[in-house]
Parts: C-alpha cells; structure tokens; sequence
C-alpha cells in the first residue's frame, strides 16, 4: 500500500507540474507554485524530487519519450510513406491538445534543452523522425521529391506544434537552413537549394 501511495503521489507532483510548465514554463514556475498546486506538504514533494530541475527533466524524458516514440511511427515499414507521416502529424497534434505532461515536456525543451537527459534535443529527435518520412515520402512520389527532408519536419513541427526552433549556430549554418526552408515552400526546388538542404542531414 505504501508503494502504491508513493507512486500515487508521485504522479500527482507531474500532473501539477506539468499543468504550471505548460502554463507559465520554466522560468515563469517555482515548486512552490507545485506545492500549491497539489496541496500536498514540501516533504511530500522533496521526498520525489530534490528540485525544479529534476522535476522538469522527468517531465521531459517520460512524456518526452512518448513524443519521440509517437513521431517514429512514421517510419514504420510496410506503411505509405505519405500516409504515415500525415497520421503522425496529426497523432502528434492531437495528443500534445489532450495531454498536459506532452505540452509541457516540449515546452521545457524548448525553453530548457539543457535539462533534457537524451543525446538528441526532444525537437530535433522528433525532426529526424519526420524527416525520415518525409524522405520515404518523396521516395513514393517524384512530384515531392528533391525538398529537403529536414526542413519539411522543421516546418512541420512549427507549423503545428508551434515549436521555435534554435538559433543557428554562425552564418553558414543560418545560410543553409534559410536555402533549406525557402526550397520548401518556394515551388519546384532548385539544385543548389535541394543540395543545401541535403548537408542539413
């Protein structure tokens, strides 16, 4: 019965948690601000996590987790490639409208990268995902083909989650992914353009 409880409360800590980071994100939330919000005691917290910073990084790398795996289902073989990276778009819409722990994971990535345990970013493991479908789609259908693969997923995920993405490193990495996205959008894409999008990959 004890596990259980702690297991309960627990889950309740993420779920306010979570409510606060989505709301307010990380800067704009205190554990305090999650204290209050479950109504349980400072103990009870502490005695699951130790700071705002592992609080938030268990956000990440559990709700996280299921973001990314969602997003690989688009790569899943002996699927239509177009199809699949359409259901998976529209999976990931919809489950980061209904759950609040989704939301809040790719808010504080966002906000927070550094609190992110995985090598890869939760964006850009989500990027290279869609990427890889987009790339099987463009495979199936030559009137895609030739847009770059990753900045179809960048726009994808700005598009419909809403996600800024990092400022570019220098000049040439800003070079390259400004060719990339505007082949994406600008019409047939053009060979120099495809080519810099490619040494995005």
């Amino acid at each position: 019965m004890t596990q259980e409880r702690a297991v309960r409360t627990r889950e309740q800590v993420l779920d306010a948690a979570a409510e606060e980071f989505a709301a307010h994100g990380y800067l704009g939330t205190t554990l305090l601000d999650v204290i209050r919000h479950t109504g349980m005691t400072k103990g009870a917290l502490y005695g699951h996590f130790s700071s705002k910073e592992e609080l938030a990084a268990a956000l990440i790398e559990e709700a996280g987790g299921e973001l990314s795996r969602r997003a690989a289902r688009a790569g899943e073989p002996d699927t239509a490639a177009a199809r699949a990276l359409r259901e998976t778009v529209l999976d990931l819409a919809r489950h980061l409208r209904q759950d609040t722990r989704a939301r809040s994971a790719l808010r504080l990535a966002v906000e927070s990268p550094h609190l992110d345990r995985h090598d890869l970013g939760l964006v850009r493991r989500i990027c290279l995902s869609l990427a890889d479908a987009v790339s099987k789609a463009q495979a199936g259908d030559a009137s895609t083909g030739g847009y770059p693969p990753e900045a179809v997923a960048r726009l994808l995920v700005s598009v419909f989650f809403g996600v800024p993405h990092p400022v570019p490193d220098d000049d040439a990495d800003a070079a390259r992914q400004f060719d990339g996205l505007w082949a994406a959008v600008s019409g047939p894409p053009k060979d120099g353009w495809a080519a810099a999008g490619r040494q995005e990959r």
